[in-house]
């Protein structure tokens, strides 16, 4: 009872039954909007199913639109239902909004069950357990209108009530595929791996490209087969080890991934993706949320542009590059990369300038046969080819070559190819040199 009570002193998942919310949210208004013109048909009092004033099919169905047979009447309760919907993804009045977005979805899924796709089974039962839970706490009109309020941790039925409820979810997709999973499991096609086969013979549900894909292997249609099995089987299991689980929710989502671009039935695998949000914990969403700020900032930071000013003040450069001063090639190639500089990642300075190089240890002749570049973060050293491929690392708009750059590196002709050309420039010394400053090793400098 002590743990009990311990573990029931906060609200549990709230991030994600917040996240579900919006999920949910998303789904039903999307329906609304992709069938709106199509809605008489589809749901009117004179449509595909059609409605009678009479109580007996209020009764039979429990659906609002079987209330009247009038399309005025018909318009105000679907238009209701969008406003309804909208109101559930920004989260207002919570508890309230939540209690008629499940009657109106109830209603327009009831009114006619020919064109639902299975994912209206499982989100119904969800949406009446989120009717317990607390799904406003975060991303909603209401925690900003609450956020002045501090939420006390502390036993209350509140929160025990809101543990269940999310526990219930958590059950029921658990139920939901391990049953799916022993009924596969139990039939003749799914043993013999022929299953994904017949499946994609029924036209409305399987496209020609993918359709020809598969069938073009026997080992993808059998392979297909026992694995939608394995993961549906495996996924209740994996869950009780904090490793595995990220394993069973990937092979979830790479299941109904599949059905969705092998079968087009986007709404029921979007439903059984997004059960998945409620899966992680408000820890592990917090220590994603942090991840992406941070590369976030740091994306920023490589982003923005940065004044000549500022740059002198405080060097903000990812690298220095030290060139020859003295070689007019160098020299346009530099002004070249300064061009495409706009985020100032780079300070090019001349090894030629008094004093330029007394910080890195290169020699001159080192200097002399290669342009060197230097990372400011760990001081590493690079040169030649190297230097050319860091260089466009650190310029958008030379990404397209590093990919080029890095094969001639891995082949062993990048730095041969640098070497060829850099042995057969010129220079031009600007100053006084002595026999050692001006030297070149220069291949046909005996000549």
């Amino acid at each position: 009872m002590n743990k009990f009570a311990l573990l029931n002193q906060k609200k549990h998942m709230l991030i994600g039954a917040s996240l579900i919310r919006i999920a949910f949210g998303f789904i039903i208004l999307y329906n609304y909007a992709i069938h709106y013109s199509q809605r008489y048909f589809l749901w009117g009092p004179n449509g595909l199913i059609g409605t009678s004033s009479s109580a007996e099919p209020f009764l039979y169905n429990y659906s609002l639109y079987s209330l009247n047979n009038s399309n005025l009447y018909f318009d105000i309760i679907y238009h209701l239902g969008i406003i309804v919907s909208i109101l559930f993804i920004f989260g207002y009045k919570g508890k309230r909004v939540a209690i008629l977005n499940f009657i109106f979805v109830w209603s327009i899924m009831s009114q006619n069950t020919l064109i639902l796709d299975g994912g209206d089974n499982i989100i119904r039962i969800l949406l009446f357990y989120l009717l317990f839970a607390d799904t406003t706490r975060y991303f909603s009109i209401d925690a900003h209108v609450k956020s002045s309020k501090k939420h006390i941790e502390a036993f209350s039925l509140k929160n025990l009530v809101h543990n269940l409820a999310i526990l219930a979810c958590l059950l029921q997709v658990c139920i939901l595929y391990i049953t799916s999973g022993f009924h596969k499991a139990m039939g003749e096609l799914w043993q013999s791996g022929t299953a994904l086969y017949y499946i994609l013979q029924v036209e409305e549900f399987s496209h020609p490209f993918f359709k020809d894909f598969i069938f073009s292997s026997d080992i993808i249609i059998v392979g297909g087969s026992y694995l939608a099995v394995i993961v549906q089987l495996a996924y209740p299991f994996l869950l009780f080890n904090q490793k595995t689980k990220y394993i069973g929710m990937l092979g979830v989502i790479g299941l109904h991934t599949g059905i969705f671009i092998v079968m087009g039935l986007f709404s029921f695998s979007f439903i059984m993706i997004v059960n998945q949000l409620l899966f992680l914990s408000d820890k592990e969403y917090k220590s994603c949320s942090l991840y992406v700020k941070r590369k976030y900032e740091k994306w920023l930071s490589f982003l923005r542009p940065k004044s000549n000013k500022l740059a002198k003040q405080s060097p903000v450069a990812s690298i220095i590059v030290l060139y020859d001063g003295w070689c007019p090639f160098c020299i346009k190639s530099i002004k070249k990369f300064q061009r495409f500089d706009w985020f100032n990642r780079i300070e090019f300075l001349s090894f030629r300038e008094p004093g330029a190089v007394a910080d890195y240890d290169v020699s001159l002749a080192n200097l002399e046969n290669r342009m060197h570049s230097v990372k400011r973060a760990n001081g590493k050293i690079e040169d030649g080819i190297y230097s050319i491929n860091r260089i466009c690392k650190n310029i958008p708009l030379l990404w397209i070559f590093v990919p080029f750059i890095s094969v001639a590196i891995f082949l062993g002709i990048g730095q041969r190819v640098y070497d060829f050309i850099a042995t057969r420039r010129t220079i031009f010394p600007t100053g006084s040199c002595d026999e050692q400053s001006c030297v070149m090793p220069l291949k046909n400098q005996g000549e």
